[in-house]
């Protein structure tokens, strides 16, 4: 059965209230495993890890008996600390060089419309991944290792490729991923043989280029003829579909006489000048930020931003019917000056939430949520932050649950 992420309030706080952390710690690994399914909410901060975490701790589980699923949760926020502290690092190899990469480009066989990459377990979950924008955490790193180690890719231009079509998009977690897999941030790169992939995906696919045992896998140099065929990464065309979902949107508005929700320099955001301004963006949907507050809620849509970061139509999508739970927002296509431009004659208060990537802004800055608050920093390794994290954990009593969308 494919996933499915409704957008509706009620379900999204459904998914949260059902999460079982001992079934999660013991099957997670499993295609069929009981795993959370809210990374795509997570990711466009619709809702944190903080509320997350204490959703869980509010079932009365011991520390160590929800360690495994807080554990796995944390490894969001580490992601973004690496994000925090390195800024544009990331974007490069954080420890050392990607070791033994061949070529630049990425295989062919990954790509929608010619999915062939000799293995039928990873061949299936591809063409649900084009259908559903969601990969479960085991198939992407056995896609990446497939892609960079045994096909000899170097990891940038096939994690951009990912980032387009997930759902839960976030660039922190999908880079440094894709960094550890194919050793640029781990000692060594992570290799899945034809009998791992089988026992987790439940599959039965045998004589394949995977199905050897570990030292032989980690000694072949051959990339195999199914990862031969390679091609570049565009990020103009990329960038010029999501560029393209903005203006479809504004026409379908605008044909249903709605002028003033997809707004953009030519077609300017329609103000109360005694009101304020709360900025959300791709990391921040939150629709419990400042809800009794009377202000404008405008969605930042940066052509920079996303000129870096393409989106394809599916997440953009999400996103839109995620959007329409947050009163009134509009949704503005252009830069921080443009916006500043529109709002000169007045100068509201604006407000955002702190991410590496709004540095551009001035006005009020709001932290975001952490699960644990106190640790703080760049860690070389998750162990190490997780380290300081476990020692918080054991003092389970001091979390509270809020009702997630009545704070």
């Amino acid at each position: 059965m494919k996933v499915t992420f409704p957008t509706d309030l009620s379900s999204i706080e459904s998914r949260v209230k059902s999460i079982d952390p001992i079934q999660y710690g013991s099957s997670r690994n499993y295609i069929d495993g009981a795993v959370s399914l809210l990374s795509p909410y997570i990711s466009r901060g619709f809702i944190s890890t903080k509320q997350v975490f204490q959703s869980v701790v509010s079932l009365g589980f011991k520390p160590y008996q929800i360690t495994k699923f807080v554990q796995e949760l944390t490894w969001r926020d580490y992601f973004q600390q690496v994000w925090r502290n390195k800024r544009e690092g990331i974007f490069y190899d954080l420890k050392q060089p990607q070791p033994g990469f061949k070529h630049k480009q990425i295989p062919i066989a990954i790509l929608e419309k010619s999915i062939h990459t000799g293995i039928p377990g990873i061949d299936h979950e591809l063409i649900d991944f084009y259908e559903t924008g969601y990969l479960h955490n085991h198939v992407r790193m056995y896609i990446a290792s497939i892609v960079c180690n045994i096909g000899g890719a170097y990891w940038e231009k096939p994690s951009q490729w990912m980032y387009y079509h997930l759902l839960d998009a976030d660039a922190a977690s999908n880079n440094c991923s894709w960094q550890w897999i194919s050793g640029a941030f781990s000692s060594r790169k992570y290799f899945a043989n034809q009998e791992n992939i089988n026992r987790y995906l439940k599959t039965n696919d045998f004589n394949t280029y995977l199905d050897l045992s570990y030292d032989e896998l980690q000694k072949r140099d051959i990339i195999p003829k199914e990862l031969e065929s390679l091609m570049d990464w565009d990020l103009t065309n990329a960038f010029q579909s999501t560029k393209e979902w903005f203006k479809s949107k504004q026409r379908e508005y605008q044909k249903n006489g709605i002028f003033d929700t997809f707004c953009d320099t030519e077609n300017p955001l329609r103000l109360d000048q005694a009101l304020p301004i709360c900025l959300y963006d791709f990391y921040n949907l939150d629709p419990n930020w400042k809800q009794d507050n009377k202000i404008h809620r405008v969605f930042m849509m940066r052509p920079h931003f996303f000129k870096q970061f393409p989106s394809s139509h599916k997440t953009l999508d999400f996103i839109h019917s995620l959007a329409l739970n947050i009163p009134n927002i509009k949704f503005f296509w252009g830069e921080w000056d443009d916006l500043l431009e529109q709002v000169q004659s007045f100068r509201p208060t604006i407000y955002w939430k702190e991410h590496p990537t709004n540095k551009e802004y001035v006005g009020k800055e709001e932290p975001r949520d952490w699960i644990f608050p106190d640790v703080q920093g760049y860690y070389p390794s998750f162990f190490a932050y997780w380290k300081k994290c476990e020692k918080k954990l054991n003092r389970i009593g001091e979390f509270q649950n809020p009702n997630l969308f009545d704070q």
